[in-house]
C-alpha cells in the first residue's frame, strides 16, 4: 500500500517544515502546489525536496479546493488500485495516529476516510502571559488549549483505476468516490499558532476577498487577531491520549445513508463509477 499526499500551501513559513517532516514518516510521496507564497514558504519546500517531498509548481491565481485535482491528475499514474491518496494535507496539520497503520485497518468495502480535527486555539490569557515568537516549534509549548468540539472532514480516498477528479471548486475529492468509513483519523490542527501568524492569516484572506479572489474565505469576518482569541470557558486543556481524542464530541457529521452506501457499492462493483 502506497500513500500519496496533496498539499496546497501559501505563506506558512513558520510551520511548513515541521508538517512536511512529520508527513514524510508515513507518506510515500507528498506533492506540493504553492499558491503564490511571499514569505519564504516555497523556498523552504524546495530546500526539503527529496524522493518523497515533491515541490511541483507555483500557482498565482485564486485559491479553491479544485486545484488539488490538478495535482492528482499530474501524478495519479504512480498509483495502483488499493493505494490511498490524502486529498488534503494542510500545512498546519499533524496526524495523531500514523495514517499508514490507521488505513490498514479500514474495511476493503470502504473508500473514503474522514479526519477528526482537534483544533488548537489561543486564549486571551495565553496571549497576555506567553511570549510568542512567531516560530511554531518555539511556540508549540504555549499551545495547550483546544476547541470543545471537533470538525469532521474527508481526508483520504482509496485509488482505483479510471478514477476521475475534475478541477471544480466543489470537488474537494473525486465525486462518487465510494463508501465512508466509520472510523475517524485524529488530526492535530494548528490553525492559530501565534499572534503574528494569526494576523498574517487574516491579512491574506481579507486581501483575497477584496480582490474578489476569496470565494473560499467569505466566512472570514475578522480583521484583527485579537478577534480570534478565546475565553477560558470556551476551551479544553489538551490531553495527548487516544481516550481523550475519542471522548471529544464532533461539531458536524458526514452522513451516508444505507441506501446511498448500497448504491455506491453496486456502482463501484459494476464499474458504473470508475
Amino acid at each position: 500500500m502506497n500513500i500519496f499526499a496533496i498539499m496546497l500551501v501559501k505563506d506558512e513559513a513558520d510551520v511548513v517544515k515541521s508538517v512536511l517532516k512529520a508527513a514524510e514518516t508515513w507518506a510515500d510521496k507528498i506533492f506540493i502546489l504553492d499558491n503564490g507564497s511571499t514569505d519564504g514558504t516555497w523556498e523552504i519546500v524546495q530546500s526539503l525536496a527529496n524522493d518523497k517531498i515533491i515541490p511541483w509548481k507555483q500557482y498565482f491565481g485564486a485559491y479553491h479546493n479544485g486545484l488539488r485535482a490538478d495535482v492528482y491528475n499530474e501524478f495519479k499514474h504512480l498509483s495502483k488500485p488499493g493505494d490511498w491518496w490524502c486529498c488534503k494535507l494542510d500545512a498546519d496539520e499533524f496526524y495523531a495516529e500514523n495514517p499508514r497503520v490507521f488505513l490498514s485497518k479500514i474495511p476493503k468495502n470502504c473508500q473514503l476516510v474522514a479526519k477528526k480535527s482537534i483544533d488548537f486555539v489561543i486564549t486571551k490569557n495565553d496571549a497576555e502571559n506567553c511570549k510568542f515568537s512567531g516560530n511554531f516549534e518555539a511556540d508549540k509549548k504555549f499551545l495547550i488549549h483546544i476547541k470543545k468540539k471537533c470538525w469532521v472532514e474527508p481526508r483520504f480516498f482509496r485509488y482505483r483505476k479510471g478514477l476521475a477528479w475534475e478541477n471544480n471548486p466543489d470537488n474537494h475529492y473525486p465525486p462518487k468516490i465510494g463508501v465512508l468509513a466509520k472510523a475517524l483519523v485524529p488530526v492535530f490542527h494548528y490553525q492559530f499558532r501565534s499572534p503574528q501568524q494569526m494576523q498574517k492569516r487574516l491579512d491574506i484572506r481579507n486581501a483575497a476577498e477584496a480582490k474578489k479572489q476569496g470565494l473560499a474565505f467569505r466566512h472570514v469576518k475578522e480583521k484583527d487577531w485579537h478577534e480570534l482569541l478565546h475565553n477560558d470557558e470556551e476551551v479544553l486543556v489538551f490531553q495527548n491520549s487516544s481516550a481523550f481524542f475519542e471522548s471529544l464530541p464532533v461539531k458536524n457529521k458526514i452522513y451516508q445513508f444505507a441506501l446511498k452506501k448500497l448504491l455506491l457499492r453496486i456502482g463501484i462493483a459494476m464499474r458504473v463509477y470508475q
